[in-house]
């Protein structure tokens, strides 16, 4: 009887020890890290925005890092300090240089890339982001319905930066768009705003007093139109260019109701959070992979006509299939 009791003692004790492990195994709460490019920026907060919620929805510990101005050495560091606190996933964007991407893939770290895509980082989860394809043609078909095909399109182009490949694109594709223009078009000037409104309002000036045949401003910084306000209006050349911007950041959107910019190319920064970290849930926790690794975040182009209604569909919580 005594040998009974003692069994049953001891299966009690396995059974509970199993229990135990396992109610601690599901109790692990997940870690995901967001390396940002611009830990506080307007538009970059939209992006927390949906991060926080994701992290929110599914119990994950969301650590949302980042350079206060664009900085892709301190970015590379952020990545290495995720890898070296053994975080569960990544999302970044493509102004970090490949290696420590690459390296945290390496570490068994699924990293998701939003934004600007890596092209040296073949196995990140996936790229969610702007089509600048798209974003170049739908700029190239506004300005097509404002100037007419005997007028040469002259136009100068103001990005955050020139050191990654993202913004070197961008720039191509705008430059490949706009060449199929009947009357010709130049691109006369290329400047950076590297995240800073008064650096960027200094270039558009010198840029307007360089070359005052300008007809057309294209702004791929989120800061940069209205840089470009700002100096074309001290210029006193306002009426005389077509100005783009992109990203929805309020004051862009202003300048818009405000007829100040003909419109701007924007995409779900929210989904950049909230999309991207249930994507790699589902990774972690089941395995699953998004059916395409490369996914439009949803480009399109904001005008007077749709500023006011164009929101909600870029900020809906979208769970976008997988295979």
């Amino acid at each position: 009887m005594k040998r009974v009791i003692a069994a049953i003692l001891m299966l009690t004790m396995v059974f509970g020890l199993v229990a135990y492990q396992a109610a601690a195994s599901e109790e692990k709460q997940l870690h995901f890290v967001y390396v940002s490019p611009l830990l506080a920026h307007p538009i970059w907060l939209i992006a927390k925005e949906g991060f926080d919620d994701a992290c929110a929805e599914l119990g994950i510990q969301g650590d949302w890092v980042g350079p206060q101005g664009i900085s892709p050495e301190e970015m590379a560091q952020l990545m290495d300090t995720a890898v070296a606190q053994k975080a569960d996933a990544v999302i970044t964007q493509g102004l970090v240089p490949a290696k420590p991407v690459n390296d945290a893939i390496a570490a068994g770290i699924p990293v998701l890339v939003v934004d600007g895509d890596i092209a040296d980082a073949p196995d990140r989860l996936a790229f969610l982001g702007k089509d600048l394809r798209k974003q170049a043609a739908l700029m190239y078909e506004w300005v097509a319905s404002e100037i007419g095909p005997d007028e040469k399109l002259v136009y100068s182009i103001q990005c955050a930066a020139l050191n990654a490949q993202v913004y070197l694109d961008q720039n191509n594709y705008i430059q490949e768009a706009f060449a199929k223009h009947p009357g010709g078009a130049e691109c006369v000037n290329i400047t950076t705003s590297e995240g800073d409104k008064l650096k960027g309002t200094t270039e558009w000036k010198n840029t307007f007093q360089t070359y005052p045949e300008i007809n057309v401003c294209i702004n791929v910084s989120a800061d940069a139109a209205l840089a470009c306000v700002i100096a074309a209006e001290e210029e006193g050349v306002l009426d005389n260019v077509l100005i783009f911007g992109v990203d929805d950041m309020e004051e862009t959107l202003d300048l818009i109701r405000a007829d100040k910019i003909v419109g701007t190319i924007v995409c779900s920064f929210y989904n950049y959070g909230y999309q991207a970290a249930h994507w790699l849930y589902q990774n972690v926790t089941e395995g699953r992979e998004p059916a395409e690794k490369f996914n439009d975040a949803g480009t399109i182009i904001v005008t007077k006509e749709n500023v006011e209604t164009y929101g909600a569909q870029l900020r809906e919580k979208v769970d976008l299939p997988l295979p």
